[in-house]
This record gives structure tokens, C-alpha cells and sequence, in this order.
């Protein structure tokens, strides 16, 4: 039997393992809502974040990462696209190929993925170099059927890593004319299904959610991820993005079966990189 312990690395220390036990540890990097920002920010604005960032940066930090941590998984949790010229220009395609360039895992789809239409995403999901992953929103008979899936699975060390995405409502976020033929499914009734799927039929040891529903929103119609959690179980660690919620330490929630579940924000502009330690026990 497995179980999990989760350590954000230099935040919060979860739970202890004894060396009695056998154990496999995993590393997780994610970064949500790097908005075009190719280059760091500018030193000079007005910004809290003023002079961090640039994609060279996060390419060279993941790089020594994972050469010291070869089970690393790196993720991203949707908006890569909007925010610069650079995507203005390039229409996205700049942004995957550093993705590609950096050697992401896997991607989730946020809203401004669709600020230059289907076709465009589609293009730029070919040339990402990793899964785009979105559960809840059903693409067929549009230009993402067949390349945006609900999840994909992941194997590392021994270890089989379910990793699946979820999407905000589009209605209001993204004009008609650029998701025409998207249908928006409840995000959290389609988590549960996903992660029965990851759990039994797949037989995942980690499950790992890619969330761009946002933090603490303050419309109660819309999901956000304090809802997904308390509304389902069996998600392991949920990584979060739309709102640009930048956290110093994770917020933990209970899911519906009482236990503690890390939702963690790692802000805007690529500014941050989120470093999580998640180590398996095996009696």
C-alpha cells in the first residue's frame, strides 16, 4: 500500500518518513498564467514582481533542477498566452516553443489560450511538445478534437502520475466566435469522474490536478478550487492558476471525505516557479 506525504520545499513541511519504510519521492514544478512575458519584467515598473521572471531564467532554474532531481514532473496550469507584444506578433507560437524548449510535462488551457481562435490553439497544441490537458470542456467536432485530452498519465520512478486539467466557464472570458462549439461541462462533477478513471482504471498512485478555475472567486455560481475540493476526493495536490493568486505557503482545504488537500498559486508574469516534494511510503 502507498501513501502520500507532500512537502513544499523551504514553506511547509507536511509529514515525516521514516527510513525504516521504503519510500520513492517525486518533485513537482509548476508555474500558471505566464502571459507572453518572454523577458522579465521591467525593473523599473510598477509592479511587486518588477525585474523577476523571463522564460530563460525558468529554463535555466528547471534545467539544475532536474539534474539534481531526475523524477522531476514540470507543469503548467493554463494562460501562457496574452500579455506582451510577443504574443500579439507571434500569436502564441513564441510561447510553445519555450514551453517545448523548457521540457513541460504536461499543460492546462486558460482562457486567453483562445484569444486568436480554435485554429490558432489548435497550432499552437501541436507544437507544445507535451499533452494539453482539459476534462471539462468537450471538444469534439471543433479544431481540438483528438489534441486537447482530458488527462494523461505520467511514469515516473515506478510511479504512474495522473495528471488531468479543468477549465473556467468560457461564457463572458472568451468571445463566441473564438470557442464556437466548445461545451463547458461542470468542473467538479467531471473531476470526480476523471479521477475514478485515474484511480481505478488507470491505477495512478499520484493524481494531480491542473486547475484554472481561480481562487476563492467571489461569484458562488462559478467553481473555483476551494469548492473542488470540498466537493470531491481523491485529488492529491491541486495546482491553480486564473486568478493570479500569488501564496507564500499552500491553502489546505477538506475534501469530501475529511481529508487535507493543498491548493497552491504561484502568481503571474512566470515571476515564480512552484517546487512541491511529494515522497511515497510503501508499507
Amino acid at each position: 500500500m502507498k501513501r502520500l506525504f507532500l512537502l513544499l520545499i523551504g514553506i511547509c513541511c507536511l509529514a515525516c518518513t521514516s527510513a525504516a519504510q521504503q519510500t520513492k519521492t517525486l518533485y513537482l514544478l509548476h508555474t500558471s498564467d505566464t502571459h507572453s512575458r518572454i523577458e522579465p519584467l521591467d525593473k523599473l515598473a510598477a509592479d511587486p514582481d518588477a525585474g523577476k521572471g523571463g522564460t530563460a531564467r525558468r529554463a535555466a532554474f528547471i534545467r539544475q533542477f532536474r539534474a539534481e532531481h531526475p523524477a522531476t514532473l514540470v507543469l503548467d496550469c493554463g494562460d501562457y498566452s496574452q500579455g506582451t507584444p510577443y504574443y500579439n506578433f507571434y500569436h502564441g507560437e513564441l510561447e510553445v516553443k519555450m514551453i517545448k524548449h523548457i521540457g513541460y510535462d504536461a499543460i492546462a488551457i486558460g482562457n486567453h489560450e483562445f484569444d486568436f481562435g480554435m485554429e490558432n490553439l489548435s497550432r499552437l497544441v501541436r507544437l507544445a511538445g507535451c499533452p494539453t490537458v482539459c476534462a471539462n470542456y468537450e471538444v469534439s467536432g471543433t479544431p481540438l478534437e483528438g489534441l486537447v485530452k482530458p488527462y494523461t498519465i505520467i511514469k515516473r520512478d515506478g510511479l504512474r502520475i495522473g495528471v488531468f486539467g479543468l477549465g473556467p466557464k468560457l461564457e463572458g472570458l472568451v468571445q463566441t466566435d473564438k470557442c464556437e462549439g466548445v461545451a463547458f461541462k461542470d468542473p467538479i462533477a467531471t473531476a470526480q469522474k476523471t479521477v475514478e478513471t485515474l484511480r481505478g482504471k488507470e491505477k495512478c498512485d499520484i493524481v494531480v490536478c491542473l486547475s484554472h478555475l481561480g481562487y476563492q472567486l467571489l461569484n458562488p455560481e462559478d467553481a473555483d478550487d476551494e469548492k473542488l475540493v470540498a466537493q470531491t476526493q481523491g485529488i492529491d495536490v491541486i495546482l491553480g492558476g486564473h486568478s493570479h493568486t500569488n501564496m507564500d505557503t499552500p491553502a489546505f482545504y477538506r475534501n469530501a471525505v475529511g481529508k487535507e488537500v493543498p491548493v497552491f498559486h504561484v502568481g503571474r508574469n512566470g515571476a515564480y516557479v512552484g517546487v512541491w516534494k511529494l515522497t511515497l511510503e510503501e508499507d
